[in-house]
């Protein structure tokens, strides 16, 4: 299908027109470095409902919004499409389709494409160009056979049924009711190019000639094609391109670097200049213009898509600038020609006519003043005549000046009730002849007191901006007080608006007084607006305020609605480079901070030139339009955001990722997106630029309603809207069922735990019983132990009391006599006295020797240790003590102990075993051998003492082994004996453990023998 038609528009003024409006025009350029998959584009369609640009390129569907482009490729809308997309229309209705290179038809659903026709691979892909008809016109040729034998250049849609097909240079009628075109014979087969202006149909001939075609009679009638400024318009094969396709409202014209619409009206076609900067080597392919955003659009074969808008500012410089010169400007004044003349003595504007006679000759302060409806001019400069800086006066009625050659400070002035009033860092006054009576001085040593503005805000009473605050002087009381101030803030600009009062600031913003209330204003998301130089109201209800990052417009409705209610949002649109802005840099700290002009434009100074801002004609593109949701990923994994309500996300969910899609060909400094999540109250902010997209991570399960909102642009609560609704489910752990489960785990854990512990009781009562029972018995053994020790030491008491004390009397009384009866005593006598007490003696050593013994083991406290020893060594000693007492009774002691007998026992419990055994058998014997033997068997040891005593009786034995021996001091068989011997043994062989056997025949002899372990264990 053939592109172009080949125009030439021959008029004489279009090297004129370049020339002009070379500045008004942004250029922008998008190719694959920025955004674009492919740099060849195929088509493109505007899309008025939803202000998005939609491309057809090599590299698949691309969105634009004017912020970004987002890629529909074949990850996006199907799987089996491939990358490479061919065309892009618009049908009857109004709906966008696109077609891939295999067939497959996309139908455009406000933010994305969304396949409606699968390929027909068994049909042409002629056919597939009547979708540009209507639904219904292409589901019905679709099956049939193509009507044409190669594509055709253009189609026009006449209604839903019919159009009107131009095939090799002939004019073709096709509807439903036709089987095969019908040729009509409008300039048979001289033809050129068809094209629809709004819903009126058009074609030109071979000679250049444009014909209207009347769609019910099938005719064509001529008409003209003129510019806007009546000048008829030719064509011809030149270098000239019409670019129209279905779907268009008006056809563009492109010639050289000129580009016009097309309007029909009153049997005339007009040409409107859109703009004279198309780059001459653009190759372009296809054309896009929406007049509401006046933005062009220009695809082309190699070098992406150019974007061209029409300034809505203009930057203003002087003419033969060099490097000498300053291009900073502050102060301004208008000149009646239409001009300005700035500060730095510079004429700047459009106009060539003469100004006249200029009020200020050379460069002045950044302040100045009119007074007198403008006639009278107060500002300071150097006189040349007097060489130092003073205040002069310029009246324009009679051209003359005056200088105030006394006033050397830089002074401004304001009028209230007739008197003229000053004000600088010295103080407050009037003037009085060429001098200034100050009504208030400041004190001296207070730093900063540059005056920045001097106004009068309500009457009497004058306002003085610096950097010492807003101050407030009142003319009836000349006395001074304080508006407002801040540290380390210095103020500006002051302007009366009815009743309110704005100021603005450097660093702190803007602020509006009324009635002693002060608010400071919210300032746009980026900050600027901290920098507040400049307030200009136009006549539509808008201010227009400087900053040192750019010019914002903003609605005084807006602000005061905000200032009376806090809750009311502001929205401050700003102009940037994208406008035309040069530099964004705007001055204040100057008196006037602006001018507007006779035909209402405003001049701002800026670090570089001025810059003009006309009301009228600067009308932004506002960031209008509804909020999309493009994408909703989970987890990393595509969502239906349209199903999300009727879905419930599962409990493991971890991120949520909310791509947004909105319309945003404005400035991005003016696109303001909040949303919130369940809450009603707070809105948080989204950073809108780059592929907006709202996040969220691990929320917990609950019912959630995500709200986001869009500012719209001026006007009170102008908001688009959306809502999302979604639900995560809860934990298994979170289930109703789980909570009842633990609480039915928890009782019986808690009739488990009681069960537990009642038995744990039981069983430590049954425990306590028994350890009660085991210290009862305990309790009762030890008290039958202490009875009867107690009956030991009753009877030890006795022993001493008897077998001590009466000995030791007999000693004493025979020891007596033997020394004061000596002389009367035989020799005989004195032998038998002295052997007796001799015996005494021995008795009671050896019964002293046994107390002891019996004392030291009956120690709890003393802890014994077994040890190696030399068993016939141990009782060898033994025998060595008692020697002296068996050879005075002429027994024969006899060790019969192996000499190398090695035993592992108590050595000292065991030596005093011996010697209690042995020492009662010398005591019971008379006569004869006393035998100590030791037979060892296995671990087993028997240590046997044998004596040819008296022996005893069985019930004599039987008293002995009892449990409850009873120690007694009375004779065996008329034998001195107290017993504790065999007390001692017994105790001693409880020590180690050992056994007691006694074997005794009365009258012959005793063999008492002890079984003990010799090994260790």
């Amino acid at each position: 299908m053939t592109r172009y038609i080949l125009l030439h528009c021959i008029f004489c003024l279009f090297t004129n027109i370049a020339t002009a409006q070379q500045d008004s025009f942004s250029i922008r350029s998008y190719t694959t470095e920025n955004g674009l998959p492919s740099n060849l584009i195929r088509g493109m369609q505007w899309d008025d409902n939803t202000s998005f640009l939609w491309i057809v390129t090599e590299g698949g569907i691309v969105r634009m919004n004017g912020v970004d482009f987002k890629s529909y490729n074949k990850d996006k809308i199907s799987p089996l499409a491939p990358e490479k997309s061919l065309y892009a229309v618009k049908n009857n209705a109004g709906n966008i389709f696109m077609s891939d290179g295999s067939g497959n038809i996309y139908e455009i659903h406000k933010n994305k494409p969304v396949i409606s026709k699968p390929a027909l691979l068994s049909n042409s892909f002629i056919n597939y160009h009547f979708i540009a008809v209507s639904d219904t016109f292409f589901t019905t040729k679709i099956k049939e056979p193509p009507v044409f034998s190669a594509p055709f250049e253009k189609i026009i849609c006449l209604n839903d049924t019919a159009c009107l097909v131009l095939f090799k240079n002939t004019l073709y009628l096709f509807s439903l009711h036709l089987k095969n075109p019908v040729a009509l014979s409008l300039s048979q087969g001289n033809i050129s190019s068809i094209f629809k202006i709004n819903n009126d149909c058009f074609f030109t001939d071979n000679n250049n000639q444009v014909f209207l075609i009347n769609p019910v009679s099938l005719t064509a009638n001529p008409v003209n094609l003129i510019t806007t400024d009546k000048k008829l318009l030719n064509f011809n094969t030149g270098a000239s391109q019409l670019f129209w396709q279905t779907g268009m409202m008006q056809p563009i014209i492109i010639n050289s670097n000129n580009a016009w619409s097309l309007n029909y009206s009153g049997n005339t076609i007009t040409a409107t200049l859109i703009t004279s900067v198309i780059p001459k080597d653009a190759n372009i392919s296809s054309v896009e213009y929406t007049e509401k955003n006046r933005l062009l659009f220009i695809g082309t074969e190699s070098k992406g898509i150019i974007i061209i808008n029409q300034n809505l500012v203009q930057p203003k410089k002087r003419k033969n600038a060099n490097p000498k010169n300053k291009n900073a400007y502050f102060s301004q004044l208008a000149l009646d020609n239409g001009n300005i003349l700035t500060n730095e003595g510079d004429i700047i504007g459009n106009s060539n006519n003469n100004p006249g006679k200029l009020p200020i000759n050379g460069k002045f302060a950044t302040r100045i003043t009119l007074t007198d409806n403008g006639n009278l001019i107060w500002y300071n400069a150097t006189d040349a005549r007097l060489g130092f800086n003073c205040l002069h006066q310029y009246n324009k009625t009679n051209g003359q000046t005056i200088v105030f050659d006394k006033i050397k400070i830089n002074t401004q002035v304001e009028i209230s009730a007739g008197k003229t009033y000053l004000a600088n860092n010295k103080g407050i006054g009037t003037l009085q002849g060429d001098s200034i009576n100050y009504l208030f001085e400041y004190p001296k040593g207070i730093p900063n007191l540059n005056t920045y503005d001097f106004k009068e805000i309500s009457p009497g009473i004058l306002a003085v901006a610096g950097c010492s605050g807003l101050l407030r002087f009142t003319t009836a009381t000349n006395t001074l007080d304080t508006i407002y101030s801040r540290e380390n803030a210095c103020f500006g600009s002051i302007w009366k608006y009815k009743e309110y009062i704005f100021w603005g600031s450097y660093g702190f913003g803007y602020y509006v007084y009324k009635n002693g209330v002060i608010k400071e204003m919210p300032v746009d998301k980026n900050d600027y607006l901290l920098y507040c130089h400049c307030f200009v109201p136009d006549p539509y209800g808008f201010c227009w305020i400087s900053t040192n990052r750019g010019l914002f417009k903003v609605e005084l409705d807006q602000i005061i609605a905000h200032f009376e209610n806090s809750t009311t949002p502001v929205y401050y649109h700003y102009f940037g480079k994208k406008d035309g802005i040069e530099m964004t840099e705007l001055n204040g700290g100057c008196t006037p901070c602006a001018l507007t002009l006779k035909d209402q434009t405003i001049s701002f100074p800026t670090m570089d030139g001025l810059l003009w801002v006309n009301p009228i004609t600067a009308k932004p593109v506002l960031p209008t339009g509804e909020i999309y949701i493009d994408e909703v990923l989970i987890d990393n994994k595509d969502a239906n955001p349209d199903s999300l309500k009727q879905i419930t996300l599962a409990a493991t969910t971890q991120e949520m990722i909310f791509k947004l899609g909105f319309s945003g060909w404005c400035n991005k400094e003016n696109l303001y997106i909040d949303y919130q999540l369940n809450d009603t109250a707070k809105w948080k902010k989204l950073k809108a630029e780059d592929n907006a997209s709202i996040q969220f991570n691990n929320l917990p399960a609950g019912k959630y309603i995500l709200r986001i909102r869009k500012l719209n642009g001026f006007g009170i609560n102008n908001y688009s809207y959306k809502t999302i609704e979604f639900s995560i489910a809860k934990r298994w752990y979170n289930e109703w069922w789980f909570y009842l489960l633990m609480l039915g785990l928890m009782i019986g854990l808690v009739v488990l735990f009681g069960k537990i512990r009642s038995r744990q009781f039981k069983l430590r009562q049954k425990k306590l019983e028994i350890q009660v029972a085991e210290k009862t018995q305990e309790l009762l053994q030890k008290n039958e132990v202490l009875e009867k020790n107690d009956t030991i030491k009753t009877r030890l008491i006795s022993i001493i009391s008897h077998d001590i004390v009466t000995p030791l009397k007999f000693v004493t009384v025979a020891g007596k006599n033997l020394i004061e009866k000596r002389t009367l005593m035989s020799e005989e006598l004195q032998q038998e006295t002295i052997q007796e007490i001799t015996n005494t003696s021995q008795e009671l050593q050896l019964l002293s020797t046994n107390i002891l013994n019996w004392i030291k083991y009956q120690n709890e406290n003393r802890r014994l240790a077994k040890e190696n020893f030399n068993l016939y060594e141990m009782t060898d000693q033994v025998l060595g003590v008692l020697y002296s007492l068996a050879k005075q009774k002429k027994l024969i002691l006899v060790n019969t102990i192996d000499k190398d007998l090695q035993i592992y026992q108590y050595f000292e419990p065991l030596k005093i075993l011996v010697y209690n055994l042995l020492t009662n058998a010398i005591n019971f014997s008379e006569k004869g051998r006393i035998i100590i033997a030791a037979q060892p068997a296995d671990d087993k040891l028997i240590i046997s003492v044998t004596d040819e005593g008296v022996g005893m009786t069985a019930d004599q034995i039987k008293n002995i082994m009892a449990d409850q021996f009873i120690v007694s001091s009375a004779n065996i068989d008329n034998r001195k004996g107290n017993g504790l011997g065999y007390l001692i043994i017994k105790d001693l062989i409880k020590t180690m453990d050992a056994k007691l056997h006694i074997s005794s025949e009365k009258g012959i002899g005793t063999t008492v023998s002890i079984e003990m372990s010799i090994t260790k264990n």
